[in-house]
């Protein structure tokens, strides 16, 4: 007996569960086609969104031509960005690896004993211990720790130029997709959106909040944390420079500890101005030490709400535990990661509040 050609007959129930079956299948088997190309997709998106006001105004002043906009705006990120940066990270392996060297060397050879037991360090010494006695503090002790914190630093740096050596292909295919779908994104950045809108059941004034409410909290924590992170390495790796420590290097990781609330770079030109001290350096150590102490420190209390005002509205706090889980779940993407899901996170709770205020505000 054939099947009866009248659909009205089909039920409802049935025909929505089916629909939705069939679009979670198509959603999973989509995904694991793009899987390996999700974090070449974000950050695609990402650079796609910063960029996308300034491809706009070329797109004018080329008579309106997205295409052109978009192309322009693309050799813009690859030469003034994505090129330095790759050239910039691998002279960081380079003098990361020198400068370990160059540490684990000095510690061997440098006997701290005579540090310690000098008259002028000896009562500093035993102050701390009196006000500290669970701090056991022996030269021994602190040289054979830090010996073994740069041996597993520098391996690191090791295992990390190791990895992009063979991974170079597979690197340089993932940049051409990269650059293929900024551009895609930029020329078609509208259409994008409105059909992301079509597809979405929220209405028009929520999607308009997440888009930008994503855009503002994520350029705020990107511009407002991570350039000013970007500004004081530069500023404090200038000073080191001419301190005679290796700058590109350690200029870096004063822009990693910079993220680090209370502490952040002084967790690298305190400990370089002890180094200075020790060697008997004792000008150059005061030089870094005002250098850093006022102008790298003035970044961060100046700068930081005069260049992005929205900064100034989110926590340090905040930052540091997104970049912190963000890496921690993520590895280095976390870095971009992190603070958007946690931006996402505070957008979508601040909709449910709004969407049930009613309820929450006069529940029992």
């Amino acid at each position: 007996m054939a099947p009866p050609d009248d659909k009205i007959i089909k039920s409802p129930a049935i025909y929505t569960f089916f629909l939705i079956l069939l679009l979670i299948s198509a959603i999973a088997l989509g995904y694991s086609v793009i899987k390996p190309f999700i974090n070449t997709i974000v950050i695609s998106v990402v650079l796609s969104g910063i960029f996308y006001p300034l491809s706009r105004k070329i797109c004018l002043r080329v008579g309106g031509r997205p295409g052109v906009g978009a192309f322009l705006t693309v050799l813009i990120i690859v030469f003034a960005i994505i090129i330095p940066a790759v050239v910039f990270f691998f002279g960081l392996i380079g003098q990361g690896v020198d400068s370990v060297s160059a540490i684990n060397e000095w510690l061997r050879t440098t006997d701290f004993s005579k540090f310690f037991n000098s008259e002028h360090y000896n009562s500093y010494l035993h102050w701390i211990e009196q006000k500290f006695p669970f701090l056991e503090i022996s030269s021994s002790d602190i040289q054979a720790r830090i010996l073994e914190i740069s041996r597993s630093f520098g391996q690191a740096m090791l295992t990390s130029g190791t990895w992009l050596a063979g991974n170079m292909a597979s690197l340089v295919a993932h940049f051409l997709i990269m650059i293929f779908l900024v551009f895609s994104f930029l020329k078609d950045g509208d259409r994008f959106i409105d059909r992301l809108r079509y597809l979405s059941p929220l209405r028009l004034e929520q999607e308009d909040f997440i888009i930008e409410s994503l855009r503002k909290v994520s350029k705020s924590v990107l511009f407002g944390s991570l350039f000013i992170a970007v500004l004081q390495g530069v500023v404090g790796g200038i000073g080191l420079a001419i301190a005679g420590i290796p700058a590109l290097f350690w200029g870096t990781m004063m822009s990693f500890a910079s993220l680090i609330p209370v502490l952040g770079t002084g967790l690298i030109w305190m400990p370089a101005t002890i180094y200075l001290l020790i060697i008997g350096k004792l000008k150059v150590a005061i030089f870094l030490l005002l250098w850093c102490g006022i102008l790298v420190t003035g970044i961060d209390t100046v700068l930081r709400p005069l260049i992005v005002r929205e900064a100034s509205r989110v926590s340090t706090i905040y930052v540091f535990l997104a970049i912190l889980g963000g890496i921690n779940a993520f590895g280095p993407l976390g870095i971009l990661y992190g603070p958007l899901i946690l931006s996402f996170l505070m957008v979508m709770l601040h909709i449910y509040g709004v969407e049930f205020q009613d309820v929450l505000t006069h529940k029992s």
